[in-house]
């Protein structure tokens, strides 16, 4: 018996180490969309299962700033010298490389920067970690991570109750990644956001575009709630 036990305690400590980012971001994201729904369930007595639990896209991590932009401008600091200007093709030839090894460490401090944050919003260290996020959307403007930078900035602030900033950051996430996944859920706290503000009938105006866009997602059922209670209020 006693060999057994120890057997499952060693499996399930291999189990824990093998977490990666990822994972750990979808537990944070879990708990805090449990909250939303635990909150929700308690003001509407409703089933406490309708919560979404939204994921980081795998394919985020897959993703890489844009090599050719930057490329570019190496190669026109090279040629700024108008003295040189014979040996330009040379030069290429011999910075292009260092601009791909530029580039590569660019993508690795971004993905450390990144990992690190993920950590301090994990440990509810939120000031650091937003402190991160701003430096992440202000240093890597095309980088794999922007979206998700902002989103979570804006989370930052919406736990904070710092409203006029989560407001601002939600509605620049959905006005310059209007395609991107996180807009449902940013148009649900921007509606949140609305109501905190006393904007009601801003709140609505949200609620039922996330309705209307994203019928199947669990941030229209959590919508549809926070609509019924409004509309009891007007």
């Amino acid at each position: 018996m006693k060999k057994f036990i120890f057997y499952f305690l060693f499996l399930s400590s291999l189990g824990l180490n093998a977490q990666t980012n990822n994972e750990s971001l979808d537990l944070i994201l879990e708990k805090i969309e449990n909250l939303e729904i635990e909150l929700a369930r308690l003001a509407n007595q409703i089933d406490s299962n309708t919560f979404e639990v939204q994921k980081l896209d795998e394919s985020n991590q897959a993703r890489y700033v844009d090599l050719d932009k930057r490329i570019h401008e190496l190669e026109a600091i090279i040629l700024l010298s108008k003295e040189e200007e014979e040996e330009t093709n040379e030069e290429l030839k011999i910075e292009n490389p260092l601009a791909e090894l530029i580039e590569k460490d660019g993508e690795e401090e971004e993905f450390t920067l990144w990992s690190n944050t993920l950590k301090l919003i994990d440990n509810s260290r939120y000031s650091e970690a937003a402190e991160n996020l701003r430096f992440l959307i202000l240093s890597y403007p095309n980088g794999a991570y922007l979206v998700d930078s902002y989103f979570w900035l804006g989370e930052i602030y919406f736990l904070q109750e710092m409203n006029e900033d989560a407001y601002e950051t939600y509605f620049s996430l959905i006005n310059n990644f209007p395609d991107h996944e996180r807009v449902s859920t940013s148009l649900y706290k921007l509606g949140l956001i609305s109501i905190k503000l006393e904007k009601n009938e801003e709140a609505i105006a949200f609620f039922e575009r996330v309705i209307l866009n994203y019928p199947n997602s669990g941030s229209s059922v959590l919508s549809e709630q926070e609509l019924i209670k409004l509309k009891k209020l007007i």
